[in-house]
């Protein structure tokens, strides 16, 4: 498998997950809101987390319409901005309960994200030298 295949076959798991955890969390809530690390016990108090499920979905499905379409730059431009969520979120988890375990998963996330946007900004750059003008 070379660089480019496997750079988007690695968007495209990351971008399923993104789809998958969002759906779940829209779904439903109460689960998902202690994955995300703010337990919640009723589906009121988890209305955010639909919002946060929403927005992931949304991200997710726009990610893979990017892939579908070979449309390489958006799609790192995309990952390179989503960097910024799980920061967010991570800074909304210890304003509400403190630092704890539960921020590493965020920071696993940013780092996938991270490595995604690096890859596909290389991928990127490589098929733009090699493009005639």
């Amino acid at each position: 498998m070379n660089a480019r295949a496997a750079t988007m076959w690695l968007a495209g798991l990351v971008s399923a997950a993104i789809v998958i955890l969002g759906a779940r969390a829209f779904l439903d809530p109460i689960a998902a809101s202690a994955g995300f690390g703010l337990p919640m016990r009723t589906a009121a108090e988890a209305s955010f987390v639909r919002v946060y499920g929403a927005r992931n979905a949304l991200l997710g499905v726009l990610a893979l319409t990017f892939i579908a379409g070979g449309m390489l730059r958006p799609l790192a431009l995309l990952f390179a901005f989503a960097t910024v969520l799980p920061v967010l979120d991570a800074i909304v988890i210890s304003s509400s309960i403190g630092p704890g375990p539960v921020l590493v998963r965020h920071a696993v996330i940013l780092l996938v994200l991270a490595a995604t946007s690096v890859a596909l900004r290389r991928l990127d750059g490589v098929r733009a030298r090699h493009t005639p003008p």
